[in-house]
């Protein structure tokens, strides 16, 4: 029977992930939109989008060594926030010099690697800070983690009901036609708010940053690790590697980077493209996140139940069967339906390669760790993926029709994930060393068997 996970620390977590993922919700769901209406090709999205992995390369070997040697973790989320949301306010302001001139693209591209460096690698610092508070991590992470598809969903939601705040309001009153005066009471006192704009995005998720900032002072010290046996804990970290089975998932996690992004690069577009007004698509975009609650429920029963290896394999097969979808494009239903293997995709791939990393790791060097898993996978694979992705989309835009053809866009990545999930499941094996550092308990929880255990 695992420990009890505390009121005191459950709340202060689930805060954590709520205010940490209601950042990336409020702009990654309609990041692309707002992108394309205001000038930029697909080939400078991706390129936007790919210059983000600088967050990333720094991760492992600075902010790694920060938190797990110098800095206590609930510090260093302060600062980074705060610092990104100073630059969430200046990005509307880059954007929109790039769409008057056309001769700032380089300021955008800056402010964008500015803000990654800042917020990227609070993801796996906040994981790591998580792992080291909880009683049994395997059992308790998806219980505060899954607050974090709460707030992607509500910042989403909310960022939807605010663009289309007009339309909200007519199908209050054409339902409850009593409703009338008093949401033109509400629109008088708020009349001092500005107009609804694509750019606020960036407002909304730099006053979130903000208010992550000073909610740190609630989350539990994390000091860096007391049992701490080395001096520079990314050459330590290193070592992971000559491990058979991390190194075999490391691999098989960069190359599936490669083909994951298109998802964030173009299935907005296709959206528009089927008749989804702008301004729904962050709603549209929540049937993603909604399924992660039953994927994050099911985690450890997947993994006690059918191990490590075909729990991954699950994840993958998930992103081959939506990609196939979404290359047929079939009716909308069925598209909507790929949406929601989300879920499956995310948490059975990514969080159980975090909870194998954590599992292998001393105490004082999980941080890194996890900055490390990061960085391979979206520091180098994914900006990969986005810049690949950026020049699929050009070469399958038609410019004189001003649509995109999905077929064969989606029908590359998925053959690339069929292949992968072939090679994975005829050569991968199960192992584990018998080292000290390496949680046996931990591993047996997450269905990892060792070979000679």
């Amino acid at each position: 029977m695992s420990a009890r996970l505390g009121w005191k620390l459950r709340w202060r977590l689930s805060v954590l992930w709520i205010l940490e993922w209601g950042i990336t919700g409020t702009i990654l769901t309609y990041l692309p939109v707002y992108l394309t209406d205001s000038g930029l090709s697909a080939a400078q999205q991706g390129q936007l989008l790919a210059i983000s992995a600088v967050g990333l390369w720094v991760a492992p070997f600075v902010v790694g060594q920060v938190t797990d040697r110098w800095m206590s973790s609930e510090k260093y989320l302060a600062i980074s926030h705060f610092v990104g949301g100073l630059t969430l306010l200046a990005l509307p302001m880059a954007t929109r010099l790039f769409t008057e001139s056309e001769a700032s693209f380089s300021v955008l591209l800056t402010l964008f690697g500015i803000y990654a460096v800042c917020y990227f690698p609070t993801v796996p610092v906040a994981t790591a800070l998580s792992f080291r508070h909880l009683p049994d991590a395997d059992a308790q992470f998806g219980k505060v983690r899954v607050w974090g598809t709460v707030g992607w969903m509500l910042a989403g939601l909310g960022f939807s009901l605010w663009l289309g705040r007009s339309q909200v309001r007519r199908w209050i009153v054409d339902f409850y036609p009593d409703a009338a005066g008093s949401l033109d009471s509400i629109a008088s006192a708020l009349v001092w708010l500005p107009d609804p704009s694509g750019s606020d995005c960036f407002r909304i998720a730099a006053l979130l940053s903000f208010a992550l900032t000073v909610f740190c002072v609630f989350l539990p010290a994390t000091p860096p690790s007391r049992e701490s046996r080395g001096k520079i804990a990314p050459l330590e970290i290193l070592g992971m590697f000559r491990q058979r089975t991390f190194t075999f998932l490391i691999a098989i996690s960069f190359l599936l980077a490669l083909v994951v992004p298109l998802y964030t690069l173009q299935v907005p577009k296709m959206l528009v493209q089927m008749g989804i007004e702008d301004q729904w698509i962050p709603a549209v975009m929540l049937i993603g996140q909604v399924s992660e609650f039953p994927a994050l429920f099911l985690l450890p029963l997947f993994l006690k139940r059918a191990g490590l290896k075909m729990t991954f394999a699950i994840g993958m097969g998930a992103w081959f069967v939506r990609y196939t979808i979404f290359a047929f494009e079939g009716p909308m239903w069925l598209t909507l339906a790929a949406l929601a293997l989300h879920g499956i995709c995310h948490v059975f791939l990514i969080i159980v390669i975090q909870l194998y990393v954590d599992s292998q790791c001393r105490a004082d060097l999980r941080a890194t760790a996890q900055n490390l898993f990061m960085f391979i996978t979206l520091g180098v694979g994914m900006p990969l993926g986005l810049l690949l992705g950026g020049i699929l989309g050009q070469s399958c835009f038609d410019t004189e029709t001003k649509t995109t053809n999905y077929h064969v866009l989606f029908a590359v990545p998925a053959v690339v994930i069929l292949l992968l999930l072939i090679a994975y499941q005829k050569w991968f094996r199960i192992e584990a060393s018998n080292d000290d550092s390496i949680q046996d308990g931990q591993i047996e929880k997450s269905g990892i068997k060792p070979v000679n255990g």
